[in-house]
């Protein structure tokens, strides 16, 4: 049971193969184990929450293109002519999550990454299909409510987590900036 979060961005496949990810089994349920990144980025040196996939560290609002050629090419695409800036916003959809951009000059940057799969975990272990408990455990209780969903923002960026009946349904890294 998948939900989508809405992003700023909104509008609405990357295999593992050969990849040496750790694969954890869990009640039967397959996971890919991510861990939190090394301090690569000032991003990350900033504190802000940042996405780390197979060793490819997805921070907000930094330049796509290397992320993108990181990651390899098997993903569906769409663009649509941004309503915020000049320029496309682009969406790319790999197997196990989609990740949106925003033009920004010459570049196209990271505006939010949807995990879409009970397969991939945040660097903290939180995955879909996570009790609410476990959230609570991880990231406290200094969040915003918006209906459902819960938010948790460092620096420039804000980790959101769908509930529903006291279970994790969905997971977004936004960038922050986007909303002023």
């Amino acid at each position: 049971m998948v939900a989508s979060i809405g992003t700023a961005l909104i509008f609405s496949s990357c295999s593992n193969n050969g990849n040496d990810t750790p694969i954890q089994i869990d009640d039967g349920q397959e996971t890919i184990t991510t861990t939190a990144p090394a301090q690569t980025s000032d991003e990350e040196k900033n504190g802000d929450y940042v996405y780390n996939y197979e060793g490819t560290v997805i921070a907000m609002n930094t330049d796509a293109a290397p992320v993108l050629s990181a990651l390899g090419n098997e993903y569906t695409y769409f663009e649509t002519n941004s309503c915020a800036y000049q320029g496309m916003d682009k969406i790319y959809t790999y197997k196990f999550f989609t990740l949106y951009t925003y033009p920004s000059g010459d570049k196209d940057m990271i505006s939010s990454v949807e995990l879409k799969s009970d397969t991939l975990s945040t660097p903290e272990g939180i995955r879909i299909g996570s009790p609410v408990a476990d959230v609570d455990k991880k990231y406290g209780d200094s969040y915003a409510l918006n209906g459902v969903t819960r938010s948790y923002v460092k620096g420039d960026s804000k980790l959101s987590f769908v509930i529903n009946d006291g279970v994790v349904t969905g997971i977004v890294y936004d960038y922050s900036g986007l909303e002023e």
